[in-house]
C-alpha cells in the first residue's frame, strides 16, 4: 500500500473512532497499520493497542504521577505499575 493510501486509511479509521462506529475488522486493520502511525498520535496508538505497550516507561510514570499503586501480600508490600502490571519495587 502506498504511503498516501495508508495516510488516507488512517484518517478514515480516526473518523470512525471519533464517530464511535469503528468495527472489529477496522481495529484489526488499524493494528496492521500501526507501524505507520505517528508516535505522537495517541488516539490511533491507543486504539491499535500499541500506546500502552510501547509507552510503559516506569521512570516517566513516576515523574508524571501516572497510576502507580501498591499491592500487599501477607508479609510484603510492592509498588506496581498499573499500566503494565510489573512490580517496580518492594516498599519498606
Amino acid at each position: 500500500m502506498a504511503k498516501q493510501k495508508i495516510k488516507q486509511r488512517l484518517e478514515y479509521l480516526r473518523k470512525e473512532i471519533q464517530k464511535e462506529c469503528i468495527s472489529y475488522e477496522e481495529i484489526i486493520e488499524l493494528q496492521s497499520l500501526s507501524k505507520y502511525i505517528d508516535k505522537g498520535d495517541i488516539l490511533l496508538l491507543e486504539w491499535a493497542n500499541i500506546y500502552e505497550m510501547e509507552k510503559c516507561n516506569h521512570t516517566e510514570q513516576l515523574e508524571q504521577n501516572i497510576d502507580i499503586h501498591t499491592e500487599k501480600t501477607e508479609q510484603k508490600e510492592y509498588i506496581v505499575c498499573s499500566l503494565c502490571g510489573e512490580t517496580l519495587r518492594e516498599t519498606n
